[in-house]
């Protein structure tokens, strides 16, 4: 039975830049994308905001045990 072995391979570093430096540097310099929302789940959430709304006034009503 002959095995094959897979050749092996050796990464340089292609960067000088650790990876917490380059996760920093990206925080650093975000810049926040405007997200345009639709209208139909823009109303989706207005209803289940009041859904939820109305079910934490039911919780709050409702006689303690």
């Amino acid at each position: 039975m002959a095995t094959h072995s897979a050749p092996k391979f050796v990464l340089k570093s292609t960067t000088k830049m650790s990876l917490n430096e380059h996760f920093a540097y990206m925080l650093k310099n975000k810049q926040l994308m405007p997200v345009n929302i639709p209208a139909s789940m823009q109303q989706q959430q207005e209803l289940a905001s009041v859904r939820k709304r109305r079910l934490a006034q039911q919780i709050e009503n409702r006689p303690s045990i």
